[in-house]
């Protein structure tokens, strides 16, 4: 009984910015045709195409295609060319500690062209391989992130809870460049992640693409924060640029900002209510606005999320679609001959062999 009624409360929730979308759609349906028969000027239309040259005026146009195929070949469902079906998730932290040179090394030994890493700023402003806003998942330490120097931060052991740590003693986090360094090195190419919503890591990105001009051909950026991308891609449009989307991303984002501080209850609420709102309005312009002003050619959503209707949506946007994190056999199977995209994932183990009877099964 306390179940459903936490589930019937859960769906009333969710109910309330649908019926809010039909009753506001409803009532401008009438407003805007009442406006076009009884004013000079009908205002609503105004203010459409005012907005319609301000979302045109942003607008950052996309790089070409060849520079994305250049990074990411083909998209699986084309004839001829090379496709990425796999990119290594966190430099596929299930068989090597996650986000270290180690792990990237062990992804190129195991054939992985593409591997994915997180990008955080310590509290004196050094770019850092690391995902979690804590260090207690990885280590034996546990101290937050953003409140921590690099200086702390690098005599960290990041093996210790790992698997396979007696194979990888003394893994530390590297930074933003050393990785960068290390893949080029090794001619891999890298879905680099913003982690956190902060603008100082922009022009850090920007800088790094202009020290590293063989980037453009190798790497894409990506976040789940629109603004970040965007600031990127006006600084410097020729980045191709994904973006990432979840449920409830900002909220993730909100836990992280109060962790370590204290907020007042006022504070507290307001914030929460903006969240929810912002979570709303994303949602809804994503596919409708955001990627257009963007400019994105990547889209990368969670597995969850995934069917063929979405990926014919994006498609049909002219946007690609990668899903995230896919770790099973038959789920590798289902990215690759059902939907026909490419997938993030946490283990290189099998993939061979995935592929394999993926390519048999469409044959």
């Amino acid at each position: 009984m306390k179940h459903s009624l936490s589930k019937m409360k859960t769906d009333f929730v969710r109910l309330i910015p649908a019926a809010l979308i039909f009753v506001y759609a409803t009532y401008g349906t009438w407003y805007l045709l009442k406006e076009i028969f009884t004013s000079f000027v009908p205002f609503t239309l105004v203010s459409t195409g005012l907005l319609v040259v301000v979302v045109t005026v942003l607008r950052i146009p996309p790089p070409n295609q060849l520079a994305v195929e250049t990074i990411l070949g083909k998209e699986l469902q084309e004839d001829g060319g090379i496709a990425v079906k796999t990119v290594a998730h966190r430099g596929a932290g299930l068989d090597a500690p996650e986000n270290t040179l180690e792990a990237f090394t062990k992804c190129h030994e195991k054939g992985c062209d593409v591997v994915e890493f997180d990008v955080m700023l310590t509290s004196d402003g050094v770019p850092i391989i690391f995902h979690d806003r804590n260090t207690e998942r990885v280590s034996d330490t546990n101290v937050i992130v953003r409140n921590s120097t690099w200086e702390e931060l690098s005599k960290i052991n990041v093996s210790t809870k790992h698997a396979y740590r007696d194979s990888f003693p003394n893994t530390r986090i590297p930074t933003l460049e050393q990785a960068v360094e290390h893949m080029l090195n090794m001619g891999q190419r890298m879905f680099i992640d913003l982690k956190e919503p902060n603008k100082k890591i922009v022009p850090i990105i920007t800088k790094l693409f202009k020290k590293y001009p063989e980037l453009q051909s190798k790497a894409v950026v990506t976040s789940f924060f629109p603004n970040l991308i965007y600031l990127i891609r006006k600084s410097s449009p020729n980045i191709v640029c994904c973006l990432a989307w979840k449920q409830n991303i900002f909220k993730d984002a909100l836990l992280n900002y109060q962790e370590g501080g204290r907020l007042n209850k006022l504070t507290k609420f307001l914030i929460k209510y903006t969240v929810i709102a912002l979570e709303v309005v994303h949602n809804w312009a994503l596919p409708r606005i955001t990627y257009y002003v963007l400019g994105i050619s990547v889209i990368l959503l969670h597995k969850d999320y995934v069917c063929r209707g979405t990926v014919e949506m994006w498609n049909s946007l002219g946007v690609r679609v990668m899903a995230w994190t896919v770790n099973s056999p038959i789920e590798k199977q289902h990215m690759t001959r059902n939907l026909q995209i490419t997938y993030l994932t946490d283990t290189l183990t099998g993939e061979n062999t995935v592929h394999n009877v993926a390519l048999m099964q469409n044959s």
